[in-house]
């Protein structure tokens, strides 16, 4: 997706743009999915219906840039005793939808589906992503990425690979 007005940019490319961020995650291609964002990036999982403010609530993740880059390393190269094995995963992304657009910056909404099989055992993960999405040179790049889990209320094992 060539980086151009958010005017310019359609709902098909939008849907590109996040196939092929899912195609990265699940391809376990970490390191390129890092480089879809910017450098202010920040990556938020809320941990409540009610919360509005990763500063003010407690959240299940919220990293900036450089925990991004933390949580990477230690998924592919460090200590991820969590990950030894990897999860295989694979991701469903529909509804997408252009929420706002500014002179520049997207806002897009999409609804989510996760399967992760990880030592014999399947687990599914749904809910709402919000990406803002800016121009990042020749192509888009993601300022924010917010996901909200349905079951974010419940008990969660643990979320040890990026969702």
């Amino acid at each position: 997706m060539t980086a151009s007005t958010a005017v310019g940019i359609s709902r098909t490319d939008v849907e590109d743009f996040l196939y092929a961020e899912a195609e990265l995650l699940d391809s376990f291609r970490l390191a390129e999915w890092l480089e879809l964002f910017t450098d202010d990036a920040t990556y938020w999982v809320p941990a409540r219906y009610t919360d509005t403010d990763p500063q003010r609530h407690t959240s299940l993740i919220y990293d900036d840039r450089e925990r991004m880059v933390e949580r990477v390393w230690r998924l592919t190269e460090g200590p991820a005793h969590a990950q030894i094995p990897p999860s295989a995963t694979r991701r469903l992304i529909t509804n997408v939808r252009i929420t706002e657009r500014g002179d520049d910056h997207l806002t897009v909404r999409s609804n989510f589906a996760i399967f992760e099989v990880r030592k014999g055992e399947q687990r599914a993960f749904a809910g709402e992503y919000e990406h803002v999405l800016v121009p990042g040179g020749a192509r888009w790049a993601i300022r924010s990425k917010k996901a909200l889990l349905v079951n974010r209320e419940a008990h969660i094992f643990n979320l040890t690979f990026m969702i």
